[in-house]
């Protein structure tokens, strides 16, 4: 009785799925199927991603992970991270979860997730982290708005770039990397302009 329940709920559920995801969960049940059906022959699930032939499956198992899934996959199976297919997901992921947002990069810039294909020497995980790091960061008008509420709690004629820029950084959530000093000066021109002309931060 509590299985034809829970068959006639998962039943509805899945009617109720676009036709894209219900492919997704056929392919994840087919995987499923095959890693038990090498459990059985006393494989695991790393030497059957890993061995002769494997190439397929593994991509095919691992575009059905989400970025927590991705990560703690490398954390338990390290040989996975020198791979070029390692840094191929996280820039689909990248570019499925990001889309055409930009968001704030070291040291200052806004960036769509995909501006940096032309990059050899990119690392797709770590990028992939920084974005997710600058949600609270969306864009230009946001970073500027976080400056006037800094230069209102602070007295400038005695707290140095640094301060400032650390200041920030905290009311961003964000790394103290991902303002140049640079970019803080010119945050701070914008903002004391502002306050010099009467407006108000929120």
């Amino acid at each position: 009785e509590d299985r034809a329940a829970a068959l006639g709920q998962l039943l509805a559920e899945l009617e109720a799925l676009p036709a894209a995801e219900l492919w997704r969960i056929r392919i994840f049940a087919g995987l499923r199927a095959v890693v038990q059906a090498e459990r059985l022959r006393g494989r695991g699930l790393v030497e059957f991603l890993t061995g002769e032939g494997a190439g397929p499956v593994s991509t095919a198992m691992l575009s059905l992970l989400d970025a927590r899934a991705l990560a703690a996959l490398g954390l338990a199976a390290r040989h996975w991270l020198g791979t070029a297919e390692w840094g191929e997901h996280w820039f689909l992921l990248g570019v499925r979860d990001f889309g055409k947002h930009r968001r704030l990069v070291p040291s200052g810039r806004f960036e769509r997730f995909d501006e940096a294909m032309l990059d050899p020497d990119v690392d797709w995980h770590h990028r992939y982290l920084r974005f997710s790091a600058a949600a609270r960061c969306p864009s230009i008008e946001f970073l500027r708005l976080a400056a006037c509420r800094v230069v209102q709690a602070l007295d400038l004629e005695t707290s140095g770039l640094e301060e400032v820029r650390r200041r920030l950084a905290d009311e961003l959530r964000l790394g103290h990397d991902f303002l140049s000093l640079q970019c803080v000066e010119q945050l701070l021109e914008d903002a004391t302009s502002l306050r010099s002309l009467g407006g108000r931060g929120p």
